[in-house]
């Protein structure tokens, strides 16, 4: 099972079904002559004088993707072969022929309050506000639970978008609810594989919930023919740090597994197809998830093509893609700054062509957002559509040759790892092995050492933080990280990429709180304000990730005074700021007279001087280095330690 489908490489891409080009190459600019590629990167070499143009000029992406420095006619692929049309196969350009401005996308706003009477409230006024689907998971609830939480719900007016878990039991009690008639659209339904690996088990026997998905899907179908009950979620691979091509071809490798799965029940890709929903976490890289969602069409287009045989029928064809701002992007420090995340990442899933949009609160991660938080996420949305007029362009990303480029190289990457997952036994089996969990994990460990290093930026936690920022109101501890035992398989667990920066910092304010102290970093600035400024800047910031307390100045002119002004002050740790051309001569004598007033304190250098000198350094006192090389999580963790606050 899981092995069947065998496309070849040359039919994943987008290579025969990329957008015209521009024309752009023929037209005639008077004065403006056009410049090849070669001369542009000759120009740049020259500016880069003796660093490399490879290293420095390309851009190597989480999903195993190198970014050229510029995109060109030639980059983008086939550009004159280009056939396709929005609604044509291998539907890149969107499913429908005339895009939003036919039917817009959904909006669809999480309804999380809790009882299922504050649901039910939660939901009225979400649509009486702008929402235009019914939103909430009703995995846990009971027939009465989701009778309530419905009171008052124009059922017949508006779409769902609802989560029931594992199985399909929710979905009857929908039926108990509002009973299935043709009036109902959108989509009550289950994600078996998705829950599993979220959970570490099954609430029952994977073929129990297929015979289960099945009889569903044939009772929805003569009674709703609108109504999906199929929702493939992302959340799980997402949260759990996965790069957007893993995250993409697991939900369609999940797929997969159920056509056949329900084939065994004597349904076949056309039925599967219309009762599917496939839901995406869209990250912040604005790019990235433009070409994302573009290139999961043209997968599912494939995997439908080949289960029909190369006869498919043409709505079967059509993935019906939701999008969700990613959590794991979402930070506790400087919370505001997740409506700019938000916001992007609401933009690339319109200019990408969802089908509807789940935009979360900002503060989501810190408490149950309020009525603020709540009109942001959803007015983002309708500002996007009413105020930027997105409805009216169709493929807006069309053409572009980074996108098309960069859509074509995911679709291809997405098809490698979905040929991966069949030939290791289809997606359940490499769920049961490990495999998706370790895979998965390892993009984790990448991007939590790029955070350590800084080369990526948190602003506000790892980079530029606001350490006089108060608290939101009714914000609660971060609680423990979860852990998950008891199941079958290890789960993918939840996090949050900057998870990590923050429970440090957390332990500095807890530490504060407790003994009215902090790790005190004096700034040993020495020289003019011009020589040190640039170090102690970085410094400063360096320190203040962990909300330590940095003791600045506008420099010293000798060491003495320097050291004498260290000690005054009971500083913990000393960090030495100014330039290379003078720490010969101010590093050996003012790290000597610190250790000589005060043997525990620890002295730092800001810089990363050759190894001629940093040897001397050491023999004078100075303990380590600090640069734009350094961990900077490790380092912080590590004064932390020595402080006693972990």
């Amino acid at each position: 099972m899981g092995v069947k489908i065998k496309m070849g490489e040359d039919n994943c891409g987008t290579s025969a079904n990329t957008a015209p080009g521009t024309g752009l190459a023929d037209a005639d600019f008077g004065e403006f002559q056009p410049n090849s590629y070669e001369e542009w990167k000759a120009a740049a070499e020259a500016t880069l004088k003796d660093a490399s143009f490879e290293k420095s000029m390309f851009t190597k992406t989480y999903e195993g993707i190198t970014l050229e420095p510029l995109y060109t006619r030639d980059h983008s692929p086939a550009p004159d072969a280009a056939k396709s049309f929005p609604g044509e196969e291998p539907m890149l350009r969107g499913t429908s022929e005339d895009g939003y401005l036919g039917e817009t996308w959904e909006i669809a706003q999480d309804s999380t309050r809790g009882t299922p009477e504050e649901t039910a409230s939660e939901i009225r006024h979400e649509l009486e506000r702008g929402a235009t689907a019914i939103t909430f998971r009703a995995d846990g609830m009971s027939a009465e639970d989701v009778k309530k939480a419905l009171e008052g719900v124009d059922v017949k007016k508006y779409p769902f978008h609802v989560y029931t878990g594992a199985s399909c039991e929710a979905v009857r009690f929908f039926e108990d609810a509002v009973s299935l008639s043709s009036d109902l659209s959108g989509c009550v339904g289950n994600d078996p594989i998705g829950e599993y690996l979220s959970r570490g088990s099954m609430p029952k026997s994977f073929p129990a919930l297929m015979d289960e998905t099945a009889e569903t899907m044939t009772r929805a179908a003569k009674a709703s023919p609108n109504l999906r009950t199929i929702l493939l979620r992302g959340a799980v691979y997402n949260d759990g740090g996965a790069n957007a091509v893993q995250e993409t071809a697991y939900v369609m490798a999940s797929a997969i597994e159920l056509v056949y799965a329900l084939q065994e029940r004597g349904l076949d890709i056309d039925d599967f197809s219309r009762r599917v929903r496939f839901e995406f976490g869209i990250g912040s890289n604005f790019f990235m998830e433009i070409a994302r969602i573009r290139a999961a069409r043209i997968i599912w287009a494939r995997i439908a093509e080949e289960f029909s045989g190369g006869k498919p029928d043409r709505e079967s064809l059509k993935a019906n893609i939701f999008g969700r701002t990613s959590s794991f992007t979402k930070t506790i420090y400087d919370p505001y700054v997740n409506m700019l995340r938000n916001s992007t990442e609401a933009f690339s899933s319109v200019i990408g062509g969802i089908d509807g949009l789940t935009v979360g609160c900002f503060d989501e991660a810190i408490r149950a957002g309020d009525e603020f938080s709540r009109r942001v996420a959803r007015n983002s949305q309708i500002m996007l559509r009413e105020e930027f007029h997105l409805r009216g362009p169709i493929d807006p990303a069309g053409g572009s040759w980074y996108i098309e480029s960069l859509t074509d190289s995911l679709a291809r990457k997405i098809w490698e790892t979905i040929q991966d997952t069949q030939a290791n036994g289809g997606m359940l089996a490499c769920v049961k092995s490990g495999r998706v969990q370790n895979a998965v994990n390892e993009i984790l460990q990448e991007r939590f050492k790029k955070l350590a290093f800084r080369s990526d930026r948190a602003v506000g936690v790892n980079m530029y933080p606001n350490t006089a920022e108060t608290p939101l109101s009714g914000a609660k501890p971060l609680p423990g990280r979860k852990t998950r035992s008891g199941g079958d398989i290890t789960p993918i667990l939840p996090h949050r990429w900057t998870e990590q920066f923050e429970e440090m910092r957390m332990r500095t304010e807890a530490y504060k709180d407790k003994t009215g102290d902090n790790v005190k970093i004096f700034l040993a600035n020495m020289g003019p304000v011009s020589q040190h400024k640039a170090r102690a800047d970085f410094i400063t910031g360096f320190m203040e990730v962990a909300n330590f307390d940095v003791l600045k100045n506008d420099g010293f002119q000798t060491t003495d005074e320097c050291a004498d002004a260290a000690c005054a002050l009971g500083a913990d740790i000393a960090v030495i700021c100014s330039t290379d051309a003078a720490y010969p001569d101010i590093v050996p004598p003012l790290a000597r007279r610190i250790k000589e007033k005060k043997p525990s304190m620890k002295v730092l250098l800001a810089g990363a001087p050759a190894e001629e000198f940093k040897q001397q350094y050491s023999d004078a006192g100075v303990d380590d280095f600090l640069s734009v090389r350094s961990n900077c999580l490790a380092v912080l963790s590590g004064i932390q330690k020595a402080k006693g606050m972990m």
